[in-house]
C-alpha cells in the first residue's frame, strides 16, 4: 500500500518547509527527520493487523518548486477487509491544518478529508477478485467441496447403486445436465432468482433419499433423476460467478474453467465416497447401511427446505 502526500510549502511552518526542502536535495539528515516524522504521522491498519511502515520517500522541493510529497510504502499482512487510516501531522504542520485524499480501491475511488474534526477514516476493502484459469478452476473445487447440499445430493444418488457402470451413467447424467444449466445461466440465457432454485434443490435432496427408502427398485432409473435434478443444481452453481459479474473472455474463462473445478471436485468427492460406501456396505450393512444414509440425508433435506421456503 501506498500512502502519498502533497505539500503547498508557503503554507506551511518555515522549520518545516526548510527540512522537506533539504531532505529533497539530498540532505541525509533532513531525510531521516522528515522520514521519522512521516511514520509517527501516519498509522494504517488493515483487516485488524497493524500495517508496517516502510521506505520513506520526499520528493518536489527543488529549485522555484512550491510543493513537496511525501510516500510511505505500508505493508499489510491481509489484501482486504476493513482498512483504517489515522493521519496527525500536528507535530510537523502545526495544530491547524486539512488534507484532502483520494482513497482507490478495488471497488472504485473517494475523496477523504482530515482535519481537526476527524484524523482517521475507516473503509472496508473488498477481496480482489483473481481472473486466471486456475483460479476459476480453483473456485469450481472450493464451491463443489463446501457446496453442502450438492454433496448431500451425490450421498443420496450414489447411495444404493449397483456398480461400477450404475455410477458412472449417474455421475455423467449429473455432470451433463449441471453444465448445461450452468452455461444458460452464466450467459444471461435464462436465469432462475435464488429465492427459488435454493428451496428446489432441497427438495431434489428430499426426493431423491426418500425413493431409497420407498421405491422397491431406486437405482433403475436413477440416472435419469440425476440428470432432471442435476439442471436444478446447475442454476444453483451459476450464482456463484453471477456474483462476480464477469463479461466478455473473462466470463467464458470463468465459465470453462469454474466448470472444470466443479467436476474435479466431484470426482474427488466420489473417490472418497465410494469405497467408505462399498467397506460399511459388507455383510449386515449391506441393505443397512444406504437406508441409513439415505434417512439421514431425507432429514437433514427437509430441515434445509423449510428453512429456505419459510426462513430464506
Amino acid at each position: 500500500m501506498l500512502y502519498a502526500l502533497s505539500l503547498a510549502l508557503p503554507e506551511l511552518p518555515a522549520a518545516s518547509a526548510e527540512i522537506l526542502t533539504a531532505a529533497a536535495n539530498a540532505d541525509r539528515g533532513a531525510a531521516e527527520v522528515a522520514a521519522e516524522a512521516a511514520r509517527r504521522s501516519v498509522t494504517v491498519a488493515l483487516d485488524g493487523g497493524h500495517c508496517r511502515a516502510g521506505r520513506v520517500r520526499i520528493g518536489g522541493a527543488g529549485t522555484n518548486e512550491t510543493r513537496a510529497t511525501i510516500e510511505i510504502d505500508f505493508t499489510c499482512d491481509s489484501s482486504h477487509g476493513r482498512l483504517d487510516i489515522t493521519e496527525d501531522w500536528r507535530a510537523f504542520l502545526g495544530e491547524h491544518y486539512q488534507t484532502l485524499g483520494n482513497l482507490r480501491t478495488p471497488s472504485g475511488e473517494r475523496q477523504v478529508i482530515f482535519g481537526e474534526e476527524s484524523r482517521s477514516v475507516t473503509v472496508e476493502i473488498d477481496r480482489t477478485v483473481a481472473t486466471g484459469w486456475f483460479d476459476f478452476v480453483k473456485l469450481g473445487i472450493e464451491h463443489i467441496l463446501t457446496g453442502y447440499d450438492h454433496l448431500l445430493f451425490l450421498v443420496a444418488l450414489l447411495a444404493t447403486a449397483r456398480g461400477a457402470w450404475s455410477v458412472v451413467r449417474i455421475v455423467t447424467a449429473f455432470t451433463l445436465a449441471h453444465s448445461v444449466t450452468l452455461s444458460v445461466a452464466a450467459l444471461g440465457i435464462f436465469t432462475i432468482p435464488d429465492r427459488v432454485i435454493e428451496p428446489l434443490i432441497a427438495a431434489t435432496i428430499v426426493w431423491v433419499a426418500l425413493e431409497n427408502l420407498f421405491a422397491a427398485e431406486p437405482d433403475r432409473r436413477r440416472w435419469i433423476w440425476s440428470f432432471g435434478f442435476g439442471l436444478v443444481h446447475g442454476f444453483g452453481f451459476a450464482s456463484v460467478l453471477g456474483e462476480l459479474g464477469l463479461k466478455g473472455a473473462t466470463l467464458a474463462r470463468g465459465l470453462v474453467g469454474f466448470n472444470v473445478g466443479v467436476e474435479i471436485g466431484q470426482l474427488i468427492f466420489v473417490v472418497v465416497f465410494l469405497p467408505a460406501l462399498m467397506w460399511l456396505s459388507r455383510g449386515r450393512g449391506a441393505r443397512l447401511t444406504p437406508r441409513i444414509a439415505s434417512l439421514a440425508v431425507a432429514v437433514i433435506g427437509t430441515y434445509w427446505l423449510v428453512e429456505r421456503i419459510f426462513v430464506g
